[in-house]
């Protein structure tokens, strides 16, 4: 077939019709600045969305997290869909990301991919976003907001892990919640105090130290943000309220000791976070059963029922904060047409 003829062109245009799908793409540093510049507004916007959907004033569409890995291989690619309809509108975004552990192409970074916000209507790809630091800032924030609901009065912090959802998680807690000192610790000391000085001029009068262990600090609340494949938190570490665990989001991943079981309260951010790491080991195990964990929802529908013992508080990444972090970030983006250019 001769498609060089100019008569043959259009009758080929005029059957295709061919489109532009307008989309705007927003790389990890355009992320960064709108998760960070008001990190209260952030805090608030993510809470109140959850709080309307606990509530029934929002609904939600979201299918079970779909993890493919790769035989041979260290390392995944994950697959999260997610649909709120809150206030008269609907936000659809789907994340699709990889464990990146060969790192061959990619050095020190973790987690690549993209997040895709859908337009509500035409349900094409109206905005890109790159995958790593929205992943990591989503966590940090879901970790904020278990420490604001289950914590209570917290004064004292500690980081195990001073990688990028450690610093965000560190963040957000610093900025909503009454903390004086955070304590750092990572296996390459150096980012502790690299991470202790940066926040440090962010919040300066919040004391920062990097630690080399985890029973070095007095905490109220500890979170693990770590890529460990053994336990590094048992309940003799610590005399803190609220262990948060943020790193075990694969089946070969672990970050508490088995021992927290009987000794403490299980919540979770959705029961999602269930199928993979520390839980799910325990499930297979028989230490736990689902009936032992309480998610965020439970929480912030009837907060007068937690109690006052121990609590361990687990996710393993939810489109839910995708979502409403994606949420917010459009609407803080200056209005204008996408481009056709992808």
């Amino acid at each position: 077939m001769n498609k060089n003829n100019s008569g043959d062109r259009e009758l080929l245009t005029n059957l295709l019709r061919i489109s532009a799908e307008p989309c705007i793409c927003i790389d990890d540093k355009q992320v960064h600045g709108y998760v960070t510049d008001n990190p209260v507004e952030y805090f608030q916007y993510v809470k109140t969305c959850l709080k309307d959907l606990a509530e029934g004033k929002a609904s939600l569409e979201m299918t079970p997290k779909q993890i493919f890995t790769d035989n041979g291989y260290e390392g995944d690619f994950r697959v999260m869909p997610c649909v709120i309809r809150r206030n008269g509108t609907v936000s659809k975004t789907v994340k699709i990301v990889g464990t990146n552990i060969q790192q061959s192409v990619v050095p020190d970074q973790i987690t690549v991919g993209k997040a895709f916000a859908i337009h509500p209507q035409d349900n094409f790809i109206s905005h890109e976003f790159y995958g790593c630091l929205l992943s990591s800032a989503r966590t940090g924030i879901c970790a904020a907001i278990a420490i604001d609901l289950l914590a209570g009065s917290v004064s004292r912090l500690t980081i195990i892990g001073a990688g990028r959802v450690g610093y965000y998680a560190a963040l957000y807690a610093c900025a909503t919640a009454n903390i004086r000192e955070v304590n750092i610790q990572d296996d390459q000391k150096e980012r502790a105090g690299y991470m202790a000085e940066l926040l440090g001029k962010e919040f300066p009068d919040i004391r920062f130290n990097a630690i080399d262990e985890i029973g070095q600090a007095n905490s109220d609340v500890i979170v693990l943000a770590t890529t460990s494949k053994e336990a590094v938190c048992s309940p003799d570490d610590s005399s803190a309220s609220l262990v948060i665990s943020l790193g075990a989001d694969t089946d070969d991943q672990h970050e508490l000791h088995e021992d927290w079981v009987g000794k403490a309260d299980f919540f979770v951010d959705t029961m999602d976070s269930a199928r993979f790491g520390d839980l799910s080991l325990w499930q297979k195990s028989g230490l736990i059963s689902l009936d032992d964990l309480t998610d965020l929802f439970s929480v912030l529908r009837k907060p007068s029922e937690i109690q006052e013992r121990g609590k361990v508080f687990v996710s393993t990444g939810s489109a839910i904060f995708d979502n409403i972090t994606i949420a917010y970030m459009l609407s803080k983006l200056p209005v204008s047409q996408p481009s056709s250019d992808i």
